[in-house]
């Protein structure tokens, strides 16, 4: 319904209101202007000044009702509630009844020729409409004899399947030149690794055990004799056989590794190509679903007009379906209602913040916070260890050191609580393989490691500490040790363990890291890793793994299968119970035998909220 100037002019007409009657109007700054101009042709005489004041009035009295007014439509029918707002009841249901009653008075009188060129409109586009779907669907005609194989989803042709085995073929054939190529390195560079390809050749072993029965008997035959030297001559015969053999066994190898390559490399220029022609499948399909998209739009609108045609009649039917009473109560303000919204909203708010304050993850300061929030047992809690002078003289103790370089003080006597735990956790005594770690960095993880180590050999076990820390090692530096060679020179195959054990002035062996690798994951999760730990197991009654945080790399969970027991170590006061969990997680997913929790850095009174530790608990 138009609300508009006019229909609000003959409102005021008709029940003669006047602009005090009527509530103020809105700020409206061309109203004012237009009735600042009015007042002053009025003082230049150029309107009657009794017509100026009726002028001024009706129109201030037309932008009251307007600014009163409102249209509101019910629901999806075609009729139309009008309301009116005014501190008078009466006036109020005066002015919404004489606005409907008008609006049917105007509407009624400029039916006829106003329908009748509406209907004219609605023609001709429903004309030009019938012509642009008829366009539309000539187009996708075309374009369909054009494309006959055009699929609806691009997926489902033969060109993407294609694709697919040409991908996956690449795969294998990357896989297969990567095999190759690392074969071909060792084979290039002398490699011994290259000995075991060797050894699995019959030929070759054939010529080595010949070798080795000869060398046998020439022993036997005694240096110097006939049959010595027959013998000698034979073997250097066989060696050089030997080594023609082992070289044409490099030659295949050789010969594989490029031909792998250039399968790879035909195999990427095929899938490139396959990649084009999937791409103008896919363009093809977009267009066709452009096409049908615009014909089903272009139809579903010459049908809705084709419905307005018909239901426009020639002239408009236009009634007052019910009239408006003074009404009782006012529609606002309403100040009790107001009130108890008010207090229901902050009370939902109070809840809403107070369930907000519970659920946020705190950070976990004491034993009874770690066991309440991931649920599992603190083998023990040990205080800030911090650098201390000895007996007053000049000698720094550094915090990893601490178990050893200061006895009797806290620091040291809670390392001894942790190790008691270890060994009346399990009957049998602690893992022989301890890993610990952390969920994040700056936890304190290596000097709980070092001080764990440091007092299990005080009960005099061989002990050795491992720095598993491929890509922040700190072993090396706390025990002032050289880290140019360590554990990963031995996964590499550079050096033999024995030349990279350093002895230490505090009853331990220290393996450090060495030089850092490219992929720390890739060579922690290796044959070599599991034979070191091997070999470090028979050597040493416990080996201790200072292993990288759990969280943001993979090294950990993969290091963990080989480890007999995890400790975590969680900082009082800066890991939150969330964080803790998740490592945790990423620990269960691997299997990890997770022994407890560690609780590091605890200061003051919080050391005694956290007595009597569950030392004697199972921890697994």
């Amino acid at each position: 319904m138009p609300l508009t100037r006019t229909l609000a002019g003959r409102v005021v007409d008709r029940l003669d209101l006047g602009a005090d009657a009527l509530p103020a109007p809105a700020f409206d700054g061309a109203r004012l202007l237009g009735l600042a101009a009015l007042r002053v042709r009025r003082l230049l005489g150029l309107v009657p000044a009794d017509d100026a004041g009726s002028l001024v009035t009706n129109e201030t009295a037309a932008d009251a009702v307007l600014a009163g007014a409102e249209i509101v439509p019910r629901g999806d029918s075609s009729l139309l509630e009008v309301r009116f707002t005014s501190s008078n009841p009466r006036l109020a249901a005066a002015v919404a009844n004489a606005l409907a009653e008008e609006y049917v008075v105007q509407a009624i009188a400029g039916a006829g020729a106003s329908g009748e060129r509406w209907r004219g409109v609605l023609d001709r586009e429903l004309e030009v409409t019938r012509g642009a779907l008829a366009r539309s669907e000539e187009s996708l005609k075309a374009f369909t004899r054009a494309n006959p194989a055009v699929p609806d989803d691009p997926r489902d042709s033969l060109e993407y399947r294609k694709l697919a085995d040409l991908n996956d073929a690449l795969t294998k054939a990357q896989s297969r030149r990567m095999e190759k190529e690392a074969l071909h390195k060792q084979v290039r560079g002398g490699n011994g690794g290259f000995l075991s390809q060797v050894a699995t050749n019959q030929v070759v072993a054939g010529l080595a055990t010949e070798i080795a029965k000869l060398e046998a008997e020439r022993v036997h035959a005694g240096d110097g004799t006939p049959a010595a030297t027959r013998i000698q001559g034979q073997v250097d015969a066989l060696r050089r056989e030997l080594r023609t053999s082992q070289e044409a066994l490099a030659d295949t190898v050789r010969a594989d590794f490029e031909a792998a390559k250039k399968q790879e490399a035909l195999l990427a220029q095929a899938v490139q190509t396959q990649r084009a022609v999937v791409g103008d499948v896919g363009q093809r399909a977009v267009e066709a679903e452009l096409l049908k998209g615009q014909v089903d739009a272009t139809r579903a609108r010459y049908e809705r007009l084709l419905a307005r045609v018909k239901e426009t009649p020639g002239g408009a039917e236009t009634r007052l379906v019910d009239t408006a009473a003074p009404p009782r109560v006012p529609s606002h303000p309403r100040p009790w209602l107001d009130i108890v919204l008010g207090i229901g909203a902050g009370l939902l708010g109070m809840l809403g913040f107070a369930a907000l304050e519970r659920r946020r993850d705190r950070p976990l300061r004491t034993a009874e916070d770690i066991e309440r929030s991931v649920g599992f047992n603190v083998l023990g809690v040990l205080p800030v260890l911090r650098e201390r002078r000895t007996n007053g003289k000049a000698v720094r103790v550094p915090p990893e050191l601490t178990a050893t370089g200061a006895p009797g003080s806290a620091g040291a006597h809670a390392v001894a609580r942790l190790r008691a735990a270890l060994f009346q956790s399990n009957p049998a005594g602690p893992p022989q393989r301890l890993l610990v770690t952390s969920a994040r960095l700056r936890e304190g993880k290596t000097c709980v490691a070092s001080n764990l180590a440091l007092a299990l050999a005080d009960t005099h076990r061989r002990v050795v500490l491992v720095d598993c820390d491929f890509r922040r090692p700190r072993l090396h530096r706390i025990f002032g040790q050289d880290g140019a060679r360590g554990a990963s020179s031995f996964l590499t195959g550079v050096a033999d363990l024995p030349s990279l054990l350093c002895e230490t002035d505090y009853g331990i062996d220290v393996l450090p890291a060495g030089p850092l690798p490219d992929e720390p994951a890739a060579l922690i999760d290796s044959t070599a890793m599991a034979s070191l730990l091997d070999k470090l197991s028979r050597r040493y009654d416990y080996v201790v793994l200072d292993a990288p945080p759990v969280l943001g790399q993979a090294d950990t969970p993969l290091l963990a299968r080989l480890a007999g027991g995890v400790l975590l170590v969680v900082r009082a006061g800066e890991s939150s119970g969330e964080t803790v969990a998740a490592a945790f997680g990423r620990l269960r997913t691997l299997r990890a035998r997770i022994l407890g929790v560690v609780l590091n850095a605890v200061r003051g009174a919080a050391i005694g909220a956290t007595a009597p530790l569950p030392m004697l608990h199972d921890a697994r």
